[in-house]
């Protein structure tokens, strides 16, 4: 089986108990650097992931009779790698072959941090894309993933481009001990140069 889990937003202690009893007993463990260095007490074959997808899944056709889980940050079916290993495993009847373990996203973090609920929130990421920025900003609510390109300096800049009124919040390495939300307007977020991994909420000023 192929177990796809979500670590949740970083640290270890917000996995599920399903995902970790499942991460135990896999012969394989698939992931990032950082995520691999998560699982301490792991002895079995880990392989870490790279730019090259297609390995990855060559490797898993190659072991299917063996147990192998892929982990990643936050939720795999959020802007994650579940979609890529559905699209390309070699299967009949993917829900014979694939299972998929829900984590708890960076989003879904922040908004438990920032008392707000995530009704009516639009989501989206930056990742390996343009954003369409006037889609993005014309909701109430919004939230993104980020990458190096466009984090939350590019993202006030539209805003202001755009001459709207928004509140911008900022998580910076969400749940590690060096977490930081920032909260303010878009010429506040500007006044900081570099922002670590982080995930960026757009709302209307109220």
């Amino acid at each position: 089986m192929i177990n796809i889990i979500g670590l949740g937003p970083g640290k270890f202690d917000y996995i599920t108990k399903i995902g970790e009893n499942l991460i135990k007993n896999s012969d394989i463990i698939i992931g990032g650097k950082r995520n691999l260095e998560s699982i301490e007490d792991y002895i079995g074959e880990k392989l870490e992931i790279t730019d090259n997808l297609k390995d990855i899944v060559e490797h898993i056709n190659k072991n299917k009779n063996k147990e192998i889980s892929i982990i990643a940050s936050g939720d795999p079916s959020i802007y994650g790698i579940a979609r890529y290993i559905v699209k390309n495993v070699d299967s009949e009847n993917i829900s014979d072959d694939v299972n998929i373990i829900s984590g708890i996203s960076s989003m879904q973090y922040i908004f438990s941090k920032i008392y707000i609920d995530m009704n009516d929130l639009y989501i989206t990421s930056s990742h390996g894309k343009e954003p369409n920025f006037d889609y993005i900003l014309s909701h109430k609510k919004a939230c993104m993933v980020t990458d190096k390109n466009i984090g939350p300096r590019e993202i006030s800049k539209e805003i202001m481009t755009r001459g709207l009124k928004k509140t911008v919040v900022v998580g910076e390495n969400m749940s590690y001990d060096n977490e930081r939300i920032t909260v303010g307007s878009p010429e506040d977020i500007l006044k900081k140069e570099n922002y670590d991994m982080n995930v960026v909420v757009i709302l209307d000023e109220e």
